[in-house]
């Protein structure tokens, strides 16, 4: 009877749309957040951005096994004269590292990203370098790199305004004994933040990489820093969840004095994302975008929510789920990259660049479209959302129903952005009654896609959208 009651009470909060990461809670035992202010309420953290990552190209050479894999300064070159002619007139104004590759410095802190050659030995690309090749051509680097990580070829190199080496703030399996998992490796040179001099360090990385004109950072594997967990795998030892959220409250803290927007990535989000809420200005909401395509959008595992990384497995249902933190001066949903060339026809394609916009969302490329591929990305009419920082948010949470596929927003001008999708493999209907919005009149309409006016609608909206395809309305009151 116990184990029956269980697995009801998983069904129920599986598909049930209140459910939430965790109810318990217990997990902090004093409001994590007293004291702080989301980083997003920041003047001039409220957006989300349009960037471009090379992730694609290296997550190729990992598939491969090419090691080590490599950016040179050559890839650099080529990446922004791409991103400059291609991409910058429509308002991506960044380029951003990834992992991968070699990530290494000399006092704790990176100041070169990858090697030159397929050769370990072989000389590294210096940050200042790929900088300002970035600055002559009116572009900003972004970094994927954390706080909670250390870079060094010496130990004894003194934390910042401390009498304390950046080596002793590794793990010491004699006084850390409280570790979730000690038989576990560390995958990274994680800092430890109840060591004498952590707090000095957080704030030595944010002004690192702020005095360099970094005000981009993408945080990676928060969740095997908490507790070591990936899916069900225990990968790592796990440092707890009070050392996680004292990390959390110092990014917070420095990230707001150094002007840095911060990206948090493979967060648990426990307690309904409490500290990441406000220790990040966008937060990932699914698993790896990895090769791309319409399963991992929208398909892969559809339905199933745990309490833990990754919450959602495909983008589409972390934009669902967590559209209910997300907002203007509030933390933005990420959806990881978009490989536009995975998606099997102009449907998905318009798909997966309108529900991130639609959710108030970045767009973040990768690889290095061309042709009808790249104007996906360069519909000015579609990109104007994020331009003014539009956010919207389905009918309802609900992850299996038409509601979830219904999104909706208001304009600064008055006007009102209508998404209408379709997670199905055929043509289908969508209709949106206008009183579920509190919207009465007559409307006119425009297809932002079609960049066409389709006349004047009143009462609901009612079109046929494509199997994996969307339709996005902008209406404007009549008269």
């Amino acid at each position: 009877m116990i184990a029956g009651l269980m697995l009801a009470m998983m069904l129920t909060g599986c598909n049930s749309n209140e459910w939430d990461v965790t109810s318990d809670l217990t997990v902090d035992r004093v409001d994590p957040t007293i004291g702080l202010s989301p980083l997003a309420e920041q003047q001039g953290m409220d957006y989300a951005p349009l960037y471009w990552s090379v992730y694609g190209q290296l997550r190729q050479q990992e598939k491969e096994g090419s090691f080590p894999n490599i950016f040179t300064e050559a890839d650099w070159d080529k990446a922004i004269d791409y991103v400059a002619t291609n991409l910058k007139p429509y308002g991506y104004d960044m380029l951003v590292t990834d992992g991968f590759a070699s990530m290494s410095g000399d006092n704790g802190y990176m100041t070169r990203y990858s090697r030159t050659k397929k050769d370990e030995h072989s000389p590294e690309v210096e940050l200042s370098t790929i900088i300002e090749k970035l600055r002559k051509k009116g572009l900003k680097l972004g970094i994927y790199d954390s706080p909670f990580w250390l870079h060094y070829t010496n130990p004894d190199a003194l934390i910042p305004g401390t009498k304390y080496t950046v080596g002793s703030l590794r793990y010491n399996p004699k006084t850390d004994t409280d570790v979730l998992h000690p038989t576990k490796d560390d995958k990274f040179g994680w800092v430890v933040t109840d060591h004498p001099g952590a707090e000095q360090y957080f704030e030595g990385f944010f002004k690192h990489y702020s005095s360099m004109g970094v005000k981009f950072i993408r945080m990676d594997f928060l969740s095997w820093y908490e507790d070591g967990m990936n899916y069900t795998d225990q990968i790592d030892r796990g440092y707890g969840r009070e050392r996680y959220v004292k990390g959390l409250q110092w990014i917070n803290k420095y990230a707001r004095k150094y002007g840095v927007y911060v990206s948090l990535v493979m967060p648990h989000l426990k307690n309904n994302a409490i500290m990441e809420r406000y220790a990040g200005n966008m937060i990932r909401i699914d698993a790896d975008a990895l090769e791309g395509s319409w399963y991992r959008f929208s398909d892969n595992n559809r339905g199933t929510l745990r309490g833990g990384w990754p919450n959602s497995e495909n983008a589409f249902d972390g934009f669902i789920n967590w559209s209910k933190i997300s907002g203007h001066r509030k933390v933005r949903l990420d959806g990881d990259f978009i490989r536009i060339g995975s998606y099997a026809n102009d449907a998905e394609k318009q798909a997966v660049i309108s529900l991130p916009l639609m959710a108030g969302s970045p767009l973040s490329v990768t690889d290095m479209p061309t042709g009808h591929d790249l104007s996906f990305f360069q519909n000015s009419e579609i990109l104007a959302l994020q331009k003014e920082g539009f956010v919207g948010q389905p009918l309802a949470r609900d992850l299996w129903s038409t509601d979830g596929e219904i999104w909706y927003g208001q304009m600064k001008d008055g006007s009102w952005v209508i998404g209408l999708f379709n997670r199905g493999e055929t043509m289908a209907q969508r209709t949106l009654d206008f009183s579920r919005i509190g919207l009465s009149g007559r409307w006119n309409m425009r297809d932002l896609w079609k960049h066409s006016n389709e006349g004047t609608v009143s009462e609901k909206v009612e079109v046929e959208v494509p199997g994996h395809g969307c339709r996005i309305l902008k209406l404007t009151k009549v008269g």
